[in-house]
């Protein structure tokens, strides 16, 4: 079941769209960006659909026929998909008369996110198409294997730091940049050293 779940979303994405489109204003104030409408519409409805189809054949995204990996690989790309569909229509029910600081909602769900992936991500295959893909850790395959656990068991705390920061924290984009932001730099950062400790322990 859980692997049809983006075609779920993706049914409620449509219905959603043409009870709620005519809210829409011309141009969608995002981040540094206004898109027209359909622009944000058709860009977010096409991600969806690929995520939906792309979930129904895990076995083309991991390359495996391991049973685990490919049910692994499934609830992470509907993770990515709930995702885009809770920040879709956050920004809908903005414009439709809801008053919500969608900037929040959308460190609310980066942040339960980041509890989630953390848990998936020590268990990443090595090169799995999905997973920290620095040029460096795809080279070596102890530096994937630290390089994901340390990013999992900090994602967490980091993704609980989150949903605190977007309670107390006035500044919206100070929440982003201590939270994932950081987390993002650890993680780097984190594995340039063990790919260079490697390197040179060869």
């Amino acid at each position: 079941m859980y692997k049809k779940l983006n075609l779920l979303l993706l049914m409620i994405f449509i219905v959603g769209t043409l009870l709620c489109y005519r809210n829409l204003p011309q141009e969608i104030s995002l981040f540094m960006q206004s898109p027209h409408r359909i622009v944000f519409v058709g860009v977010s409805f096409v991600i969806l659909l690929a995520l939906a189809i792309v979930a129904l054949y895990p076995k083309k995204i991991s390359g495996s026929d391991n049973v685990v990996r490919n049910e692994m690989t499934s609830f992470v790309l509907n993770l990515f998909g709930i995702f885009l569909f809770l920040f879709y229509f956050t920004v809908l029910a903005m414009y439709s008369g809801l008053r919500i600081d969608y900037l929040r909602v959308i460190g609310l769900i980066v942040g339960v996110m980041m509890v989630f992936v953390g848990n998936f991500l020590p268990q990443m295959p090595f090169r799995s198409r999905i997973g920290i893909k620095l040029p460096w850790v795809v080279r070596d395959k102890r530096c994937w294997q630290k390089t994901h656990r340390f990013a999992g068991y900090t994602a967490i705390p980091f993704g609980i730091l989150q949903c605190l920061l977007v309670l107390f924290m006035q500044d919206v984009n100070m929440i982003f940049l201590w939270g994932i932001g950081l987390w993002l730099v650890l993680v780097c950062g984190y594995s340039r050293i063990v790919f260079h400790a490697d390197k040179d322990n060869q």
